[in-house]
């Protein structure tokens, strides 16, 4: 091309662009080239330890989220897939949480239709907001709403396996009835679920403990000028190792236990209350979990509802009987044990999906990309934010169709992962191969996992999310912060997640427009006419008629003359 060609080829820039975007939307391309042998150990021990730890919590989460064993499953092993190709982090390994289940239960109330929704819509979201490099929106939930409403979920999380714990069933979900209704029916406790629930609890917590001092013994013996012996380093990290396997040694234990008890016992007589039989194998892609989503609930009532979309309902206090709900999307069906049924129209509930659904995009957004900022900081390498949004939505759209319920980062499964030498993201492959054989060899098993060691496994997770510390410090330094997040904190135990976080932020707006309505300045009087201005922060034009207000007063002389500088205003 000669200098007086005006013709320009951009072919070669045009490709280097679309190389450059398809690496930002795909990144495993990136670190695909320079992946070997090494990489591969290190993805292949980390994930395997990772497996094992997540099977346990795979079981209890779905417990948690009031859904049937194998979606708990399901959700560990279908999002952390996806997530090798799209995600920008090496360490975060995605998959089922407590605050996750949580939410899950609140919105889903047990029927797996409406979870599966609830992922999809998120799953949407998610994507949309990193498209359109949205992000920042979900930073409106400040820290003080966010560990308001840790701490508060923790409580009712925890709270609410004491039933499980102690055997106790007809327990209503909201925090103060569930604590009411437990100590009203402590008279009804299964003294076998009681002794082997406090049993794993107070196993699992030794064996925290184990994993915390060995890691500080590690970080001693990593500072000193001397080796160790290779006994003692040896013993340190089988010492280590156990600790952080305690989910899976603790439900192994308590599930021989219940197998072996199962042996010596007729049916309906066995003294621990279990999960149940699970459907084994991978899960198939399905589109039925979204059928009805349009329909207002004129259809007929089917009474031959699957097992996993029943759930108990209230005691009806004029009969005192139980009766059974089949929550179907376009009808509810009630029976009670004589086989008695009566049906009512039921629609699907799609202003309560949706608003459930904004609340699992936004609040899995913020664990998420805190785990992976604090673990990229530690690991000297950069994330992009919009593009975990992406997978993350990714994981939780194809998710959907394959029975799993929303997921986010987990932070015990990511301090796992880092711990034991990940090199890449493919570390989830092996993740997900240990969940798949679980499926597929040991369902048959799961069925004799105890729910009071599964409860105990909960409540020993949620323990480190409740933060007491955080609002003695925002009371000492910051008042209007500890009360956003008193309100928020007694609202999601009052009531529910989603009004406690919606009044919170409303709170939250309301403060910041107070600060620039009526700012903090300091006027001074100069001399005749002139005075001197000091503004407390920027001045935005909320607060500039508060200050033109305070600027006529002194020069029409209204002011205190006995006080030169005009009081502060706050």
């Amino acid at each position: 091309m000669g200098p007086g060609d005006t013709n320009i080829d951009c072919s070669c820039c045009t490709g280097s662009k679309l190389r450059r975007y398809l690496r930002s939307k795909v990144p495993c391309i990136s670190w695909m080239k320079s992946y070997n042998l090494k990489c591969l150990q290190g993805d292949f021990i980390a994930g395997l330890t990772v497996g094992m730890m997540v099977i346990p919590q795979g079981l209890a989460y779905a417990h948690l989220a009031e859904l049937p064993p194998n979606y708990g499953l399901y959700a560990s092993f279908v999002g952390i897939l996806v997530y090798i190709f799209t995600g920008t982090s090496k360490d975060i390994t995605i998959g089922p949480t407590a605050i996750m289940s949580q939410i899950v239960a609140e919105v889903a109330k047990g029927n797996t239709k409406l979870a599966l929704t609830c992922s999809l819509f998120a799953g949407c979201f998610q994507v949309l907001m990193g498209l359109f490099f949205l992000g920042f929106v979900v930073w409106v939930i400040s820290t003080p709403i966010l560990c308001g409403f840790t701490t508060a979920a923790a409580l009712t999380i925890g709270f609410g396996q004491l039933p499980k714990l102690l055997g106790i069933k007809g327990v209503r979900r909201q925090f103060w009835q569930s604590l009411y209704d437990t100590f009203a029916k402590i008279k009804q406790t299964r003294w076998p679920d009681a002794v082997l629930g406090l049993v794993c609890l107070i196993l699992l917590f030794a064996l925290r403990y184990l994993q915390k001092w060995t890691e500080k013994k590690r970080n001693r013996e990593h500072h000193r000028m001397y080796s160790v012996s290779r006994t003692s380093a040896i013993a340190v990290k089988v010492a280590w190792f156990t600790g952080v396997s305690r989910n899976i040694v603790i439900v192994i234990g308590a599930t021989v236990t219940a197998f072996l008890l199962s042996k010596h016992t007729t049916e309906g007589s066995h003294p621990f209350t279990m999960v149940g039989k699970i459907t084994g194998g991978l899960p198939k892609p399905r589109i039925d979990q979204f059928s009805g989503m349009f329909d207002a609930g004129e259809s007929a009532c089917d009474v031959s509802t699957p097992e996993d979309m029943r759930w108990t309902c209230q005691t009806d206090k004029s009969t005192n009987v139980t009766i059974q709900e089949s929550h179907c999307l376009e009808i509810g069906c009630c029976w009670d044990p004589a086989g008695n049924t009566t049906c009512f129209s039921k629609g699907f509930p799609v202003a309560e999906v949706l608003s459930g659904s904004v609340l699992v995009a936004a609040i899995g957004y913020l664990e998420h990309i805190a785990i992976g900022q604090s673990f990229a900081v530690k690991g000297s390498y950069q994330i992009d934010n919009s593009q975990e949004l992406i997978a993350l939505g990714l994981g939780n759209i194809v998710g959907s169709f394959f029975s799993s319920y929303p997921v986010t980062g987990s932070f015990s499964r990511t301090a796992l992962n880092s711990m034991t030498g990940v090199m890449t993201p493919l570390g989830g492959f092996f993740t997900s191969a240990v969940v798949v054989l679980g499926l597929s060899l040991l369902s048959e098993y799961f069925q004799f996992v105890p729910d009071a060691c599964l409860a105990a496994v909960i409540i020993v997770a949620v323990y480190p999310m409740v933060d007491l510390g955080k609002p003695v410090y925002l009371w000492k330094v910051a008042k209007r912060e500890f009360l956003v997040w008193l309100v928020c904190f007694v609202l999601i135990l009052a009531t529910n997640i989603e009004i406690g976080i919606i009044t919170a932020i409303v709170l939250e707006i309301i403060i910041i427009l107070g600060r620039n309505m009526w700012p903090t300045f300091v006027i001074t009087p100069l001399s005749e006419g002139i005075y001197d201005v000091k503004i407390d922060g920027a001045l935005w034009y909320l607060g500039a008629f508060t200050l033109k207000e305070k600027l006529s007063q002194m020069i029409s002389g209204t002011y205190n003359k006995d006080h030169p500088t005009y009081p502060t205003v706050k």
